[in-house]
């Protein structure tokens, strides 16, 4: 039958109920689809070695790439897949990972990969504002509140109060904001974001450096300021390179 013999014309499409499968092996709900920041191809031998090494998931994990550029993550437990969602960012060669849940019924070149979550941690607060409902407005301002960690805000005397955000990746990061005390007083907080890769210190988005940046290359003649400083990262964290994992499904009987 030639193709073009068939009509896409009809008032009525056609509708399937597919029952879920119980297997823990082919789980949809246990994958995330993701794409890292970057404009060149991941070495993804290595990249599979090295996130099943940081991730460490008990019941292993596998990858495969999808298309270029885009990456399926399947789990086989629930409770490493939270894991990974609780301890979020995540990078690769200093490449920020953007995921989001498997769909059913969305293809997935169709899942929209522009939102990530960042731990953020705020500094310079006074006395007495390490609170939650503080860390929500704060939260809010940098993008969508998450989570409030109240093991590390236990102490009024804390250094800082910690945070988690989702995060539009197409936004610049924040720097800091001038907020109010209780007694009327103005003060200035700064933000600093834990696990962070490559970011432009001129535009403040993630994903290129300055030298691939559109608005200086939108202004080759101007000498742009740039706002954003490597002091705006929280603790980078470095992990060695290794040959397989025992974390990941494919290398277990290795």
């Amino acid at each position: 039958m030639n193709l073009e013999d068939l009509s896409l014309s009809d008032d009525e499409g056609l509708s399937f109920d597919i029952e879920e499968e119980e297997n823990s092996e082919h789980d949809p709900h246990l994958c995330f689809v993701g794409r890292f920041l970057v404009n060149r191809p991941v070495r993804f031998k290595e990249m599979k070695i090295r996130m099943s090494e940081v991730w460490r998931p008990v019941k292993g994990v596998t990858m495969k790439k999808v298309q270029p550029g885009l990456f399926l993550f399947q789990f086989f437990h629930k409770l490493d897949m939270e894991e990974v969602l609780k301890g979020g960012s995540w990078t690769y060669d200093n490449h920020s990972l953007v995921l989001e849940k498997l769909r059913i019924g969305v293809p997935l070149k169709d899942i929209q990969l522009h939102y990530m979550n960042l731990w953020v941690r705020v500094y310079n607060l006074p006395t007495g504002m390490m609170k939650e409902k503080v860390g929500m407005g704060l939260g809010n301002y940098i993008g969508e509140f998450l989570e409030y960690d109240g093991n590390n805000n236990s102490s009024f005397w804390g250094e800082h109060t910690r945070l988690k955000v989702r995060f539009d990746i197409k936004q610049p990061l924040k720097i800091g904001k001038m907020i109010k005390t209780n007694g009327g007083e103005w003060c200035v907080v700064n933000f600093k974001y834990e696990k962070l890769g490559t970011l432009c210190f001129v535009c403040g988005v993630l994903g290129h450096s300055e030298n691939k940046c559109e608005v200086r290359f939108s202004q080759p003649d101007v000498t742009i300021p740039k706002r954003w400083l490597n002091a705006i990262r929280a603790d980078p964290w470095k992990l060695g390179g290794r040959a397989s994992s025992q974390w990941l499904w494919e290398d277990r009987g290795s």
